[in-house]
């Protein structure tokens, strides 16, 4: 949900209008509804990560939750055509591994 989140934060970003005073961009904010989802899919996600926190170790939601940064990856790519260096995959990978690990261990 963080990562829908934040692509729905970043595609919505792109219609507000950064020149103005900080009550204008505010405005813009609040009149943005790519961004007003975002923000209420934000507070959906904080709400589940509340029920798993109360259902699970804190140990294994937070390892499990780090799923999203191969989901952000994904979105980088297929959605803002960003380009991901070899390091930031391995990196990617790395933590992925460790994940792996402690889940089993």
């Amino acid at each position: 949900m963080t990562v829908a989140a934040s692509t729905l934060l970043k595609i919505g970003s792109r219609s507000v209008n950064f020149d103005g005073s900080f009550i204008a961009i505010a405005i813009g904010y609040l009149t943005s509804p790519l961004i007003v989802t975002g923000f209420a899919v934000y507070a959906l996600a904080a709400f589940l990560w509340i029920y798993c926190l109360s259902e699970f170790d804190l140990s294994y939601v937070t390892f499990v939750s780090s799923i999203q940064y191969v989901l952000l990856i994904a979105v980088s790519i297929w959605v803002f055509n960003e380009q991901i260096s070899l390091m930031k995959w391995t990196g990617c990978g790395f933590i992925m591994i460790g994940v792996f690990f402690w889940l089993k261990g």
